[in-house]
């Protein structure tokens, strides 16, 4: 299968409409779009990805009025957000209708839903008159993309058209939230944080942990492993400067590891988190593609948008490192 990178929405509607899938530009990062009511459209997406059966999938609509076709119950706190964050990266987790496919939500009774805001997604919404379904359009597991390109090297051959919408303004998933017991939960943190989310429904949200033991798990971008490179990524267990570490490095701490084969994630260079955030994905993805032997990287402070990149930081990882005694001590997952 030949797969094109495309500046047609009209193709990208038609390939929805068909039940195929398609490479589509988000304001997060791309996805591989499908039909929502198609089950066997979407089985292609997880057969494309190689993706687990108990990885729900996100369902994205052109407006929220459309909630209300797949869910029920549905509080107003997701009313009075979706007032001021949709269309944006929120997604948020409902009680699902029957018209949405176990398949969609890996057998739970949830559904998460959300309303995009990148505006060739919303012309294929509009053109195909479909709901969406689009995990991030990548091989299980691995870097998201954020352009055309990065779908492609993903990808090809595995679907006929990437949508080519430019690089992805916001740069990492959606932030995810439940409502389960009238609280509100962040099961994933995202552009929007905890504090933006905080302002709007007037009292404490709060962080989620869970246990996938079960094999079940409620919003997507929850596995301990995800958004991996293919280089090892090592994360420092304590601030310090990395730049001091590989200068000070030489052949003797460990075999093979030079100043030469190590890459180095540097957020100095950008201004804020958002910035970073932008790029996170695409610098990661750029030091993987160099054929190092590892990757290092430190943590932001882990306030607003530093818990987004610090989880996808920490999913991404191998393990981490810790620099003591001129020696590197390494601690896999």
């Amino acid at each position: 299968m030949e797969t094109k990178i495309i500046n047609s929405v009209e193709i990208a509607s038609d390939e929805i409409v068909k039940g195929n899938v398609v490479g589509l530009p988000t304001e997060t990062v791309y996805g591989l779009g499908a039909d929502a009511l198609n089950e066997d459209a979407v089985l292609k997406i997880y057969e494309t990805k190689k993706r687990p059966d108990f990885n729900p999938l996100i369902v994205h609509v052109s407006d929220v009025q459309e909630f209300e076709k797949y869910a029920t119950d549905i509080p107003n706190d997701v009313y009075k957000l979706a007032d001021f964050f949709s269309p944006g990266p929120i997604t948020f987790i409902l009680k699902k209708k029957d018209i949405i496919s176990d398949i969609v939500t890996a057998g739970l009774d949830t559904v998460a839903i959300r309303v995009p805001s990148h505006e060739l997604f919303r012309f294929v919404l509009k053109l195909s008159k479909k709901p969406i379904a689009a995990p991030s359009a990548n091989m299980f597991g691995r870097i998201s993309p954020t352009t055309a390109e990065d779908v492609l090297k993903e990808l090809n051959g595995k679907l006929h058209y990437i949508l080519d919408g430019g690089k992805s303004s916001v740069g990492i998933e959606s932030t995810v939230l439940s409502f389960e017991g009238g609280r509100v939960t962040v099961l994933r943190h995202g552009y929007i944080t905890k504090e933006d989310v905080e302002k709007v429904v007037g009292r404490t949200v709060y962080d989620y942990e869970e246990s996938v033991s079960s094999g079940k798990i409620s919003s997507p971008g929850l596995l301990k492993s995800h958004y991996a490179p293919m280089t090892p990524l090592y994360l420092a267990e304590h601030t310090f400067d990395l730049k001091r570490l590989i200068d000070e490095l030489d052949e003797d701490n460990i075999e093979g590891l030079t100043k030469d084969n190590i890459g180095i994630m540097d957020f100095s260079t950008y201004d804020n988190f958002r910035e970073l955030a932008k790029h996170l994905f695409s610098d990661l993805r750029n030091l993987d593609e160099r054929n190092y032997k590892m990757l290092f990287a430190s943590k932001v402070k882990n306030l607003k948008l530093g818990r987004a990149i610090n989880d996808r930081l920490d999913r991404a990882s191998a393990g981490t490192i810790k620099y003591e005694d001129r020696k590197i001590i390494f601690r896999n997952k």
